[in-house]
C-alpha cells in the first residue's frame, strides 16, 4: 500500500517532461492556473460549509471575523483531512494503485460528520470527474468514474482533486498546495458576498494566507490514512443546524 507516508514520502514528485510540461504537453503553470480559476467548473462557490449559519447567528460578523475562522478552516479542517485525502489519493494514482482510493475515499465519507458537508464534497467531485473527463480526456479520470459506477466509492472532490493532478502531470506538492490555495480562496469568495468583506480585503486576506498555506502542505503531506483528521467540530454543528435556517444563499 502506498497509503502510509514515512519521511521519505515527501520527496515523492510526479516525473514530468523537460519544460514543465504536464502528461497532455502543456505547460504545467497554464494547467495550475486553469485548474485554480474561480470559473473552473467545480459549484464550490455554492458552498460555506456551514459559514452561512456562522454569519446568521452573528459568530462572523466582520472582515476580521471571517478572516480568522476562516484560517482556523483551513489549517483545522481542510488541511488534516481533506488536503490529505487529494495526498494520499495522488500517491494511489501515481504507482497504479487504485484500490486504496476506495479506502481513503471512505475514510474521509466517514470523518465528514454533517449530512451536507458530505454532500457538497460529492458534488464538487462529481463536478471535478465531469470536467476531468470532458476537458482533459483523462484515463485516470475514467477508472475513477468508473469504480463510482460500481459502488467501490462516493468520489469525494479531494480524492478526485489527487487523481486528477496525476493525469494532468502535477507534482505532488504543487497538487496539495494548489488545492489549499483554491479551497481557501473559494471559502472566502463565498463568505465575501455573505458579510461586509471589500475585494481588496479578501484578496488581502488570500494573499496574507500564503506562508501557512506552505506550512499546511507540509503538514498534509507528511500524514497518513491513520492520522487523517477534522478537529473544527463547532463547523461540523453549525454545518448540521445550516439546512435548519430560514433563508439560505448556499447549499451548504
Amino acid at each position: 500500500m502506498v497509503i502510509a507516508t514515512p519521511p521519505m514520502a515527501m520527496t515523492i514528485e510526479r516525473p514530468t517532461t523537460a519544460g514543465g510540461s504536464n502528461s497532455n504537453g502543456g505547460e504545467r503553470l497554464l494547467t495550475l492556473l486553469q485548474l485554480a480559476n474561480a470559473a473552473f467548473p467545480t459549484g464550490a462557490f455554492t458552498h460555506s460549509y456551514g459559514f452561512e449559519t456562522w454569519i446568521d447567528d452573528g459568530t462572523v460578523k466582520n472582515g476580521a471575523d471571517a478572516e480568522q475562522q476562516c484560517l482556523d478552516w483551513l489549517r483545522f479542517n481542510l488541511t488534516t483531512c481533506d488536503a490529505v485525502a487529494a495526498v494520499l489519493s495522488y500517491r494511489g494514482t501515481l504507482h497504479d494503485e487504485m484500490s486504496c482510493i476506495a479506502e481513503i475515499d471512505q475514510q474521509l465519507n466517514a470523518i465528514k460528520l454533517s449530512r451536507e458537508s458530505r454532500g457538497a464534497s460529492k458534488m464538487t467531485g462529481a463536478a471535478l470527474i465531469a470536467a476531468g473527463r470532458d476537458i482533459f480526456g483523462l484515463s485516470q479520470i475514467s477508472r475513477l468514474a468508473d469504480m463510482i459506477g460500481n459502488g467501490e466509492c462516493e468520489g469525494h472532490h479531494a480524492v478526485v482533486y489527487g487523481v486528477l493532478s496525476v493525469g494532468l502531470g502535477l507534482t505532488e506538492r504543487e497538487t496539495v498546495t494548489s488545492f489549499l490555495w483554491t479551497g481557501f480562496s473559494s471559502l472566502v469568495g463565498v463568505v465575501q458576498r455573505l458579510v461586509p468583506l471589500g475585494q481588496t480585503e479578501a484578496q488581502r486576506i488570500i494573499a496574507d494566507a500564503g506562508p501557512l498555506i506552505d506550512r499546511c502542505s507540509e503538514i498534509a503531506r507528511m500524514r497518513d490514512l491513520q492520522t487523517m483528521t477534522a478537529s473544527l467540530a463547532a463547523l461540523d454543528v453549525a454545518s448540521m443546524r445550516h439546512e435548519r435556517l430560514h433563508t439560505r444563499l448556499c447549499i451548504s
